[in-house]
């Protein structure tokens, strides 16, 4: 797997002239890479709304492509894609609730429609220095595991390890993080 995205870039530019079998291929790489998640991950907290934002982010690929215009990276337009797919959801998520659709309190818990940016960030913060620098590299730089290993000179299951921590801790900060009563 190529270490850069210049050759998504080539594929898009390739699949926005036309060519069905760039488009799969872009498509298909996409989804093998993750590619559409960081930025679901942005604003959704939710592991089952960032995949349908990913999956919408890929319609929106397949539907859009003939739009891109390579004025900037193709990961950057498929970054854009990827934030208003999780927009989308978290407005379908707020349209669907209502007081009829309330959980009872104790298992009440946060949801992506109060995870805001702000709200990942303050959690990604309280994370110990090693599993904040590991977890920036992996979601935010898009770095894999084995660059993430050399940039920090640890073993590859270290690295792995740290981002599993990093993501749970994350998750219980989102989850069970006091509301205004508490």
């Amino acid at each position: 797997m190529p270490e850069s995205h210049d050759d998504l870039h080539e594929l898009a530019i390739r699949a926005a002239a036309g060519s069905r079998p760039d488009l799969q291929r872009l498509l298909s790489e996409i989804h093998i890479r993750r590619l559409a998640h960081s930025g679901a991950r942005r604003i959704l907290a939710d592991t089952t709304d960032v995949e349908d934002a990913a999956q919408e982010t890929l319609i929106a690929v397949a539907r859009g492509i003939g739009g891109f215009q390579a004025r900037a990276r193709f990961t950057t337009w498929l970054h854009r894609l990827a934030v208003n797919a999780a927009l989308e959801v978290l407005r379908r998520k707020t349209r669907a609730g209502s007081p009829t659709d309330e959980l009872p309190a104790p298992t009440v818990r946060m949801s992506s429609v109060a995870a805001t940016r702000m709200d990942v960030d303050n959690a990604i913060s309280r994370l110990p220095d090693h599993y904040r620098e590991a977890l920036r590299l992996r979601e935010f730089d898009q770095r894999s595991y084995e660059e993430i290993a050399d940039l920090l000179h640890l073993p590859l299951n270290t690295v792995r390890t740290r981002i599993a921590r990093a993501r749970r801790l994350v998750a219980i900060y989102l989850n069970f993080r006091p509301g205004p009563d508490g």
